[in-house]
């Protein structure tokens, strides 16, 4: 069970140079079985990056509107959703005391997330968060390469 962080999931939804990488690797993915799953924090993050594009101008109100109900759409019927638990809030402040793992707290988060619904591969296109996984141990891939 593949767990996708949010730089993974907003490609699949918003046309972006690493959309057709993700594309790529989920239909590959789907078709040899893999399920996926996401948490809360990512439908949060992914919320963010659309208010962050209309603000900058990089996506119109129609477009992001859009991408809102596809993102809805294929939450409800491709991914299984995970709340965050009590638990992966204190894993991940034990991952943000490795600070040589150079985590950002929403992506401590997500790596806590994956490893308490027992999910992997980790996909993300963030490198930081790419490095931090495998030094703790956690299968992680970047589609991209």
């Amino acid at each position: 069970m593949a767990y996708l962080d949010t730089s993974a999931l907003v490609p699949l939804v918003i046309q972006e140079p690493a959309s057709l990488a993700l594309e790529g690797w989920f239909d590959r993915s789907a078709r040899e079985g893999e399920d996926f799953v996401i948490s809360d924090w990512c439908l949060t993050e992914f919320a963010s990056v659309i208010g962050i594009k209309l603000r900058s101008r990089h996506l119109d109100a129609p477009k992001a509107q859009r991408a809102r109900a596809l993102m809805k759409s294929i939450a409800q019927d491709v991914f299984r959703i995970v709340p965050p638990r009590g638990a992966d809030f204190t894993r991940a402040a034990e991952y943000l005391d490795q600070t040589s793992l150079g985590l950002r707290a929403g992506d401590a988060l997500h790596l806590a997330i994956a490893v308490g619904a027992e999910a992997g591969p980790v996909v993300t296109l963030d490198k930081t968060m790419l490095r931090a996984a495998r030094r703790l141990g956690l299968d992680a891939i970047n589609p991209r390469g």
